[in-house]
Order: C-alpha cells, then sequence, then structure tokens
C-alpha cells in the first residue's frame, strides 16, 4: 500500500493506492452510475483520493464470407495496449468526482504516440441520499443489457461490445422516490464546437420484488447534417427527431434474462447500430430518407441471457460471468435486415488478472446499395487480458 497524507489548514487530504479489500473482484460489474454511489461517502472517507491502475493487452481480428467486404473495414485485426488511470472521491459539502483517462498505443512501433482519452470525467453533487445532479463525460450504466441504451441515450454515446456502460456527455438529474422504489434520471446532452443544444433524454427504472426490472427511456435529439455521411439526405440543423426504448429484465442471483425494444420518429440519416468499426454494414452506409418511415425502418429488437457460474459452483470459481445477446436491426425494412449476436465469457485468472473474449456473429442482407453484395456475413473474435491494481470504484474496460 501506498499512502502520501499531507495536511494544510484547510483540510487534510489522503491519497489510498491498494489496500487489503478481499472481496474486489476485477471481472465483475461494479458501476452503479445513476442508480447510486460509487465511491464511499461515508464521513470517515471524506477527502480520501483513490486511486487505481488497470492494463490491458487486445487483440481482434475479423472474418467473412466476403473477401471484398473485409478489406474494406476500418481494420481486419489489431492489437492494441491500454492503460485506465482511475480516480474517484468523495469530498466534503455532499460532492464527488470521478476520473478515468484512457492511454491507448494502437499502432506498430514504439515510436508511435500513444492516444488519450477521457474515458470519465464527472462530478456528482447529492442534495438527498435519493437525489442529486452529475455533469462532465457521465458513465451510465441503465440495464442489464449492452444493447439497450444506445437509441434512448443517442448512438454517439461511446459503446463496446460486452461492456453495459455508456459514455454520455451531458448535465443530468438522477433521483429515487424511496431506497427500493423506481429510479429515474433526466439530462440534457450539449455540442461543443461551436456550444449548442444537441438533446435530452429521460427514463425510469421499476424494480419489483421478485427480481423483475423494466427500463424506460425517451430522448429528443437534433439531426445533424454532418452525422449523417450520405448525399442522398438532406435537411438543415434545425430538424429534431423521438426516440424512445424499453427494456423487461428477469434479475435472478445466479442468471439474467431479458428483452428489449427501441425506435426513432421523424429521424432521417445513417441507421441505428451500423457505425461500429467491425459492423459489416457500415460500409453501405444505409441510410433513412423519408422521416415518416423512420420508426419502421429505425426498429430494433434484442434479448438475452447472462450466467454467473462463479455463483453456482466453488468447481466454476474462475468464470465469472458468460452471456449471449443478439439484436435484428431494421427488421421491418425493406432495405435491409442485420443480426447481430454478441457470447462473451469473463474467466478469472487471479481476483485481478482477467481473460476476456467476445465472439461477435453479424449476418447481413441488404439491397440498399446495389454496388455492395446482396448477402454478407462475418465473425469479429476478441480476446483482453487485463490486470488491475487499486479498487476502482467503475471498470470501464
Amino acid at each position: 500500500m501506498l499512502i502520501i497524507s499531507t495536511t494544510t489548514k484547510a483540510q487534510d487530504v489522503l491519497l489510498k493506492l491498494g489496500g487489503n479489500d478481499t472481496t474486489f473482484n476485477a471481472a465483475e460489474d461494479r458501476a452503479k452510475t445513476s442508480g447510486g454511489f460509487d465511491v464511499d461517502t461515508s464521513k470517515s472517507k471524506l477527502n480520501v483520493i483513490n486511486l487505481a491502475m488497470q492494463i490491458a493487452q487486445d487483440v481482434a481480428f475479423a472474418t467473412g464470407n466476403q473477401k471484398e467486404v473485409i478489406d474494406n473495414l476500418p481494420f481486419k485485426s489489431y492489437y492494441r495496449q491500454r492503460a485506465d488511470l482511475i480516480m474517484s472521491a468523495a469530498l466534503p459539502g455532499r460532492t464527488n468526482i470521478y476520473f478515468t483517462g484512457a492511454f491507448l498505443q494502437e499502432k506498430e512501433g514504439v515510436k508511435d504516440a500513444a492516444r488519450v482519452i477521457a474515458a470519465n470525467l464527472e462530478i456528482e453533487h447529492y442534495f438527498r441520499k435519493n437525489m442529486k445532479i452529475r455533469f462532465g463525460r457521465l458513465g451510465n450504466s441503465v440495464s442489464e443489457s449492452q444493447f439497450f441504451g444506445r437509441i434512448g441515450l443517442e448512438e454517439t454515446s461511446a459503446h463496446n461490445y460486452g461492456r453495459k456502460i455508456y459514455i454520455n456527455d451531458a448535465v443530468e438529474f438522477d433521483g429515487a422516490f424511496s431506497k427500493t422504489g423506481p429510479i429515474y434520471f433526466a439530462g440534457i446532452k450539449p455540442v461543443f464546437k461551436p456550444v449548442g443544444f444537441k438533446g435530452m433524454y429521460a427514463g425510469m427504472v421499476f424494480p419489483f420484488q421478485s427480481g423483475l426490472k423494466l427500463h424506460y427511456i425517451v430522448g429528443m435529439y437534433r439531426n445533424f447534417e454532418s452525422d449523417s455521411v450520405s448525399k442522398k439526405v438532406y435537411f438543415d440543423d434545425k430538424e429534431s427527431y423521438f426516440a424512445c426504448e424499453v427494456e423487461l429484465a428477469q434479475k435472478w442471483k445466479k442468471a439474467t434474462l431479458y428483452v428489449n425494444a427501441g425506435s426513432t420518429a421523424g429521424y432521417r440519416g445513417l441507421y441505428y447500430h451500423t457505425s461500429g468499426p467491425f459492423d459489416f454494414i457500415r460500409q453501405m452506409r444505409p441510410a433513412i430518407t423519408d422521416k415518416e418511415s423512420s420508426f419502421k425502418e429505425n426498429f430494433i429488437t434484442a434479448g438475452g441471457v447472462r450466467i454467473f457460474p462463479a455463483k453456482m459452483s466453488k468447481n466454476w470459481k474462475f468464470l465469472q460471468q458468460v452471456g449471449l445477446e443478439g439484436e435484428i436491426v431494421g427488421g421491418f425494412s425493406d432495405d435491409f435486415t442485420a443480426v447481430n449476436l454478441c457470447a462473451y465469457a469473463r474467466i478469472n485468472l487471479t481476483k485481478r488478472l482477467v481473460l476476456t473474449y467476445y465472439c461477435t456473429p453479424e449476418f447481413v442482407d441488404q439491397s440498399f446499395n446495389k454496388m455492395k453484395p446482396e448477402k454478407v456475413s462475418g465473425v469479429v473474435n476478441f480476446f483482453r487480458l487485463s490486470v488491475t491494481a487499486g479498487s476502482p470504484g467503475r471498470l470501464y474496460m
């Protein structure tokens, strides 16, 4: 353990790295975000700066039935090194802060400069234990599914396969009607250059004693011509559209089952869920040009199951969680339909050394782009070996 303490006339500040927390497990989902605090707010923990670091080695590669489509991916395979510096603290005056800085090395050669991003940069002030305001680059964990949220929170919020946390630049109000009652959140999203209004959203989570949960998000966002990436779409930046998403989840101690659906109204631009670096449909630029048909064209259904074998038997303590999720994009569209799947597993080599594997098949049937094949299918395999030092409140990797 490394402890550095400084004393001033105003207050004591304690910087803490390490500890003997035997309950910590880097393979668990630990983020509460809008549903609570990810830092200890008790008086004895005020002004304690909690530090952690997670280092990961990533390998990913794509294969498919069409060489042309695979060759046009941003990258067919990559090896990436990543390090996250994670900090959190509870301050006097009922204010908490969170920061996660990610250092990414994606190119060959030690002379290449690493890319640095702020994955989380958040100030959280609470008025009571069940009401708070958050602003900055927020972390949002809004459901049991990794797919739920990309419609209601708007797709530019960062999202990776296998991860439930979304990165969302916003000012957000969170609250709960009681300790065990419904949770609500509402936010406003800005644009930066120049500063302006991007959209707003609101959602609720209804928990039931049986373990059943109902998640609901609605949003209103501006259309931006620069985001459409299609010359077939013409509009000005004064247009707006609406989004709605709902999920029903049944949560048990050892497993979770869920289904969700969502769509947009009055939207023009690229189809949702087609903009990821490994989405084969991305290069075909499927776009919605008729606002009246956007609800049908953008309608997405998804479902999945998440199982925790380590909670079922001591013989499976190394296998923290496995899951299978799938979504149907454009199921009612006449131009294309895509089926995205994600099978994943998190394996504890130790509690702090974790091997993660994602397998993400995609099947596309399209007639939108006559210059591309009608039937496209492929698989992306992703491996991550990560090690964590310290006790972070949130893990983004």
